[in-house]
């Protein structure tokens, strides 16, 4: 594990979803106060069914330790969770809550609008990666232990999506077959990188994982290392 993140200085904002079913969201603005622009991420919580927001470990984490990279960031709570407004669907309108961040994070005077990322645990990452395929402005992506399992379909757009693209799987994790993984992986266009944590699973060392070690640091190096490296014409 690496050394524990110290948080960053955040703000409670509320913006509007995209898409049909517009609602009301809250989220946590994350921002630097030396009068420059930055890049930008937002960050999407795990939980399809409103399991969990977007005070959840890996999120958390990786949102301190971009703070302290030199990021903008957003972590929100999608519909139905906590304070924000609407039900969830299990991801028919979440999509929407994605885009919305993303637009209102790059309306921001404080982030170079051409330099918005997306970054998604299981649930938040499946919105994550339809979120990006739908909002070509965004800059690339990062998947954190993407359910594969649970997707409608494979995401054959990725052979064609030249944007950045990172993907931290977990060795055993129970919806998403490394094998299978790989497979697909190798078909997806660059530029692209991979990330495999060796003997834990799904749920990272959190909660019911049979991890004995909490991973949520050790991804949130890792995402903010990625983005450092991709980000670096504007850094």
């Amino acid at each position: 594990m690496g050394q524990p993140i110290k948080p960053g200085t955040e703000t409670n904002v509320r913006f509007p979803s995209a898409g049909k079913s517009p609602v009301l969201l809250e989220g946590l603005l994350g921002t630097c106060d030396d009068g420059a622009k930055h890049p930008g991420v937002v960050l999407c919580h795990p939980g399809s069914h409103g399991q969990t927001g977007m005070e959840y470990p890996v999120i958390a984490a990786c949102s301190a330790a971009l703070q302290q990279a030199g990021f903008i960031t957003l972590r929100f709570n999608f519909r139905g969770v906590q304070g924000s407004e609407g039900r969830r669907s299990g991801g028919t309108y979440e999509i929407g809550d994605v885009q919305g961040a993303a637009r209102f994070l790059m309306e921001r005077n404080e982030v170079y609008p051409s330099y918005v990322y997306l970054i998604g645990n299981s649930f938040g990452a499946q919105m994550a990666l339809e979120a990006a395929r739908e909002e070509k402005g965004l800059a690339g992506v990062a998947c954190i232990v993407l359910p594969l399992t649970l997707l409608p379909s494979p995401p054959d757009h990725l052979r064609y999506d030249q944007r950045p693209k990172l993907f931290i799987v977990a060795e055993h994790d129970q919806l998403c077959d490394l094998e299978d993984f790989r497979v697909l992986y190798r078909q997806w266009a660059v530029p692209k990188d991979c990330i495999i944590l060796t003997g834990s699973d799904h749920f990272l060392g959190i909660g019911p994982s049979a991890d004995p070690v909490n991973r949520a640091a050790e991804v949130a190096q890792a995402v903010a290392s990625w983005l450092c490296r991709v980000t670096t014409a504007v850094r």
